[in-house]
C-alpha cells in the first residue's frame, strides 16, 4: 500500500520511472527484432543467391540498406538499455557479413548470419531484467518471457529453416547435411511453439484469451503446419525439391510474420501492465490529493 503522507508523491514518481523504463524496454525490443527480421531476410536471400537464384540476389541491395538503417537508428538514438560494446559488436558483425557473403560457403554464410541473430536474441532476452520486467507479478513475468524470449526464438528457428530450404530449392538439390539440419529445425519449431503456449498459460486469463484470439485471427497455427508440411515433403524426404525457391520462402515468411504479428499484440499487453501500487496511486480517491 502506498503511503498517503508527503512521501507518496516520491514513491509514485519512482514507480512511474520504473514503468517508463519497462516501456523503453519494449520499444528497444521492437527495434532489435525489426533488425533481426531484416538480417533473417538477408540470410535467406544470400543463401538463395549462392544457390544460383538471381531473383533473390537482386533483392539484397534493398535488404542491406534497410539493415544498415536499423543499426544506424539504434546507434544514433543511444538506447539506454544497450551498451556501447553491444552496439559496436552488432555493427561490426553486420559489416563483415555485408562485405563478404559472396565469398563464403553456404554453411559459413548461414553460421555468420545466425551468430549475429543469436547476439540480438541474447540482448533482447536480457531486457527482461534490464528493463525491470522481472520485478512485476508472475502474470506479467510470464507474458514478458513469452514476448522477449519464446516468440523471438520461434521466429528464428523458422527463419533458419526458411533460409536453408530456400537455398536448396534454388539449387534444386538437398545435401545430407542440410536435410539433417532442416529436420532438426522442424522439430525445434514444434518444441518452441509448444513451450511458448505452455508459458502463456501462466499469465492472466485475460492475457491468455487475447493471445489465443490473435493466434486464431492470423492463422498462426495453420501457417506453421503448412510450412512444416512443405519442409517435410520437399526437404527431408527428397533429394531434389519440387518447389520454387520463392514458394518456400513465401510460405515460411507467412508463418514468421504471423508470429511477429502475435508478438506485436503481446507488446501491447505488456505496455498496459502497471505496478499495482502505481495503479492505486493514479486512481486513488480525490481526498488523498
Amino acid at each position: 500500500m502506498l503511503n498517503t503522507n508527503n512521501n507518496s508523491t516520491t514513491d509514485a514518481n519512482m514507480l512511474y520511472l520504473q514503468h517508463k523504463l519497462r516501456l523503453e524496454g519494449i520499444a528497444t525490443s521492437k527495434k532489435l527484432l525489426d533488425l533481426m527480421l531484416e538480417i533473417q531476410r538477408h540470410r535467406a536471400a544470400s543463401l538463395a543467391s549462392l544457390g544460383g537464384d538471381l531473383f533473390f540476389e537482386n533483392r539484397l541491395y534493398n535488404i542491406q540498406k534497410a539493415t544498415t538503417q536499423h543499426l544506424t537508428d539504434l546507434s544514433q538514438n543511444k538506447e539506454s538499455l544497450l551498451t556501447e560494446p553491444e552496439l559496436q559488436q552488432l555493427n561490426g558483425e553486420w559489416v563483415t557479413i555485408r562485405r563478404q557473403w559472396q565469398k563464403d560457403s553456404v554453411m559459413q554464410n548461414f553460421l555468420l548470419h545466425s551468430h549475429l541473430i543469436n547476439l540480438i536474441l541474447k540482448i533482447n532476452a536480457e531486457l527482461f531484467e534490464r528493463a525491470g520486467h522481472s520485478k512485476l507479478d508472475e502474470h506479467h513475468r510470464a507474458l514478458a518471457s513469452y514476448c522477449l524470449c519464446d516468440l523471438p526464438r520461434l521466429i528464428e528457428a523458422a527463419a533458419q529453416a526458411r533460409g536453408l530450404a530456400t537455398h536448396c530449392a534454388a539449387q534444386k538439390s538437398n545435401t545430407e547435411r542440410t536435410v539433417s539440419k532442416i529436420k532438426y529445425l522442424a522439430d525445434e519449431i514444434r518444441q518452441l511453439e509448444a513451450k511458448s503456449q505452455a508459458k502463456i498459460v501462466h499469465s492472466s486469463a485475460e492475457n491468455y484469451r487475447i493471445t489465443q484470439q490473435a493466434r486464431a485471427s492470423n492463422n498462426n497455427q495453420q501457417s506453421m503446419n503448412i510450412f512444416l508440411g512443405l519442409l517435410k515433403t520437399h526437404f527431408t524426404h527428397m533429394n531434389d525439391p519440387q518447389l520454387l525457391s520463392d514458394e518456400i520462402y513465401t510460405v515460411g515468411s507467412q508463418f514468421i510474420m504471423a508470429t511477429h504479428d502475435l508478438l506485436l499484440k503481446t507488446y501491447n499487453l505488456m505496455g498496459k501492465n502497471m505496478d499495482s501500487e502505481l495503479y492505486e496511486w493514479i486512481f486513488r480517491p480525490s481526498h488523498y490529493s
